[in-house]
């Protein structure tokens, strides 16, 4: 229903002058008289002017460097010989491209992978959007390919390293703040579920949701002054999966709850890990930046079917 607006004095005057109703009206006699003081009379009330609209910016709280315990990192110097990829539990395909499997021809658009099977690479395997890109060292039977794209999701390990070679409970951690952020396996996410391919640097594009505004990306939607401040300190070159996995094991340390992550099975220090890393991811129970959240419940739940999977 539209506003009722308070009716003005000379409304009320001129009101009163054509009904009659003028000179029994003591009250407007008092009104328009000269002996009344301005000053006594009481203001009308205007309406209230509606707020503007406010955009907001999302928030990240980046906890400086500490002394806080981490996880230590297998060191580097891999040989090439040592490069690979490990399939998971469902066999997959080497394809020709990018594009979904069932459109490209056997042999020469994509040739089969067997499960739970390790492929020497010539090189260390890299990324683009969904896939690992791979030369595998030896060819297989029938293919004509030597090069192609593999499914990122089917592929449980690589000697590009990364979340694989993480402690079970870590890991399933991991998959659950990236269940509670909407991302679940994509590292290849912006904000508003957005995509992209490159992973040489944060795709730094702001996306909006309602009011808010973000360029949140990768599997643990870094903002971009988070991930450059850790890629810093770190020497990340890029934002490929395994660096993103090393990021967001370096925020929990700077958060003070890596130690609670490596035990959380236990669920006294999954609630403490939630609790410490609240005010970095807004999905996660307690943030304080007002956006919807997961109960504790609901992420316990999630958690403990993760870490089966890696039993």
């Amino acid at each position: 229903m539209p506003a009722i607006r308070p009716m003005s004095i000379a409304a009320a005057l001129l009101l009163s002058l054509s009904t009659g109703a003028f000179a029994a009206t003591p009250a407007l006699d008092d009104l328009v008289g000269n002996t009344a003081d301005p000053a006594a009379f009481t203001s009308i009330p205007q309406p209230a002017r509606p707020e503007p609209y406010q955009e907001v910016a999302q928030e990240q709280e980046l906890p400086g460097n500490n002394d806080e315990p981490g996880f230590q990192w297998p060191g580097k110097g891999k040989s090439a010989e040592e490069d690979f990829i490990l399939t998971g539990a469902n066999a997959t395909f080497l394809k020709i491209s990018d594009a979904q499997s069932d459109g490209l021809a056997d042999g020469t658009g994509k040739c089969a992978l067997s499960a739970n099977t390790k492929y020497p690479t010539s090189a260390m395997p890299g990324f683009e959007g969904e896939h690992m890109v791979v030369t595998l060292k030896e060819p297989l039977p029938g293919c004509s390919l030597a090069k192609g794209y593999v499914f990122m999701e089917h592929v449980a390990a690589s000697s590009a390293g990364g979340a694989c070679e993480l402690p079970k409970n870590v890991r399933a951690f991991l998959d659950t703040l990236a269940y509670a952020e909407g991302t679940d396996l994509q590292y290849n996410f912006i904000f508003t579920h957005a995509t992209f391919k490159s992973y040489a640097d944060h795709p730094r594009k702001v996306m909006s949701s309602g009011k808010l505004h973000s360029n949140a990306a990768g599997r643990y939607q870094f903002l971009s002054k988070t991930w450059d401040a850790l890629a810093a300190d770190l020497g990340l070159k890029d934002f490929t999966p395994p660096n993103q996995d090393k990021a967001v094991v370096e925020l929990i340390r700077r958060g003070g709850a890596y130690n609670s992550v490596a035990n959380s099975s236990d669920h006294k220090s999954f609630q403490r890990a939630l609790s410490k890393l609240s005010g970095i991811w807004a999905s996660l129970p307690g943030s304080p930046y007002g956006q919807p959240t997961h109960s504790t419940a609901a992420l316990w739940k999630q958690y403990k079917a993760f870490l089966a999977a890696y039993k």
